[in-house]
């Protein structure tokens, strides 16, 4: 089953959704999901474009998520 790690990202003017990994790229599970899923939001954080942006919150999901902002 498919597992995709979001990232709720907020900076001073608006929210947004992102997806960080899937099980398809990473081979995360849903336990190591709910388990590390801060530690990889933080290295994604730090190596990534949103570095500037808050983390308001993230959510491990059964199946292929498309982020709010993106559908």
């Amino acid at each position: 089953m498919l597992v995709t790690l979001v990232a709720v990202l907020c900076n001073s003017q608006l929210c947004l959704e992102k997806v960080v990994t899937t099980s398809d790229q990473s081979g995360i599970t849903m336990t190591a999901c709910a388990v590390n899923a801060q530690i990889g939001i933080a290295d994604w954080l730090a190596k990534g474009p949103y570095r500037e942006w808050r983390l308001q919150r993230y959510k491990c999901v059964l199946g292929k998520y498309v982020p709010k902002n993106e559908a």
